[in-house]
């Protein structure tokens, strides 16, 4: 089972006053990340251990009973005593193959997440880095957004790299999660996945610029649809200015 999703969904609704009060909340989500996943790797290897003692112990058993039906054979012990010992053996190579299975799947965890882990580091390096060159574009910032039908009000905090948008959001109602998407000749493409529903919406818009004052606007689509819940609909972003020094 990977837990993984559960594990951030979960870290994500805790977090919610660290990611509306970190500077930059996108490289707030992937030091989350980070401290998840390091978590759940001290937790794997710490199955591997355990697992690692039973089979010890497993093999032991094996060839303990290998040995002993082996014995009794070259003594001439009865049919009923050696299908009595070949079952015992059975179940000893049993767990062994089961430990050995259990053992290769966790490696496997922990190969995957060590490579997961690696890339969010590096991310992590690399939004720290543009902060503090004080990196600036079109996309990246806090948005203040408004989203019909249903008057939701909330904030994207949009990170651009190249073509490639990441962010997380809050809108009212307590709906929180992550963004992602594209930007791409002033139109933006976003995929809204929410803490507690998944991926629940898309989102196309345009940028338009006057004077000193940056607006997104554009359409929704559901793709998680609800009973109740409009399935699209219109919203708009007005991008927040940083005071000077902040």
């Amino acid at each position: 089972m990977n837990v993984r999703p559960v594990v951030m969904l979960a870290a994500l609704a805790l977090s919610g006053p660290t990611l509306a009060q970190d500077r930059d909340p996108v490289l707030g989500m992937f030091r989350i990340q980070a401290e998840v996943e390091k978590r759940l790797l001290a937790t794997d290897l710490a199955n591997l251990e355990r697992i690692q003692t039973q089979m010890r112990g497993a093999t032991d058993r094996l060839l303990r009973l290998g040995d002993d039906l082996l014995r009794a054979q070259k003594d001439d012990e009865d049919v009923a005593r050696f299908t009595a010992r070949s079952a015992d053996l059975r179940r000893a190579e049993s767990e062994v193959a089961d430990l050995a299975a259990a053992a290769q799947q966790v490696r496997a965890s922990i190969g995957a997440r060590r490579g997961y882990l690696e890339q969010v580091q590096v991310e992590i390096r690399r939004l720290e880095e543009e902060e503090g060159e004080g990196a600036a574009d079109e996309v990246s910032g806090r948005w203040t957004v408004a989203i019909e039908p249903g008057g939701l009000k909330g904030t994207f905090d949009l990170r651009l790299d190249g073509t490639i948008v990441t962010g997380v959001y809050q809108l009212s109602g307590g709906w929180k999660g992550s963004l992602r998407g594209t930007y791409v000749g002033g139109n933006l493409h976003l995929e809204r996945i929410d803490t507690q529903q998944g991926f629940v919406a898309t989102y196309d818009g345009h940028l338009a610029s006057k004077g000193d004052e940056r607006r997104l606007e554009g359409t929704w689509d559901a793709t998680n649809l609800a009973a109740g819940m409009p399935g699209k609909g219109n919203w708009v972003a007005r991008k927040e200015t940083r005071p000077a020094g902040s």
